[in-house]
């Protein structure tokens, strides 16, 4: 049986991430992922990163990587490219869903939701707190 052991320093137990560049600055050597588990956003950074090809990621590049956390944000530590231009379109996807009117649902004619209530004999008494417990 293989055993996993938890790495503090990386997110997603010790298993690589991977995910499509949403921005890219060669210049600078930054860029921002978007992630395969759909959570924070992932920041590269040549300071941060152990290694990185010499040719630098552009948007819509799927690469894998590994990401730790530093002051609430996600950062990548190595990053290899696994396909040249995955999903170019993915940015532009992410703003235009964010910018959509979302259809308001009519709930008019919806079920009513009657709560469940125990009778008072059947309930379990609450577990009382040591400041509850004063005498009156």
């Amino acid at each position: 049986m293989s055993r996993i052991e938890f790495d503090k320093n990386c997110l997603t137990l010790g298993r690589a991430m991977i995910g499509v560049i949403l921005w890219s600055d060669p210049t600078t050597e930054k860029a921002v992922i978007w992630c395969e588990d759909h959570g924070d956003l992932a920041f590269l950074s040549r300071d941060d990163c152990d290694s990185l090809p010499e040719a630098f990621f552009d948007v819509g590049d799927m690469v894998e990587f590994d990401a730790f956390a530093e002051r609430n944000l996600r950062k990548v530590r190595r990053a290899h490219l696994l396909q040249q231009n995955h999903d170019t379109t993915l940015p532009d996807s992410l703003h235009r869903i964010r910018h959509e009117k979302r259809a308001l649902v009519d709930v008019t004619d919806s079920a009513e939701i009657i709560p469940f209530r125990l009778p008072s004999k059947a309930r379990p008494a609450p577990e009382r707190m040591p400041q509850q417990m004063r005498s009156v």
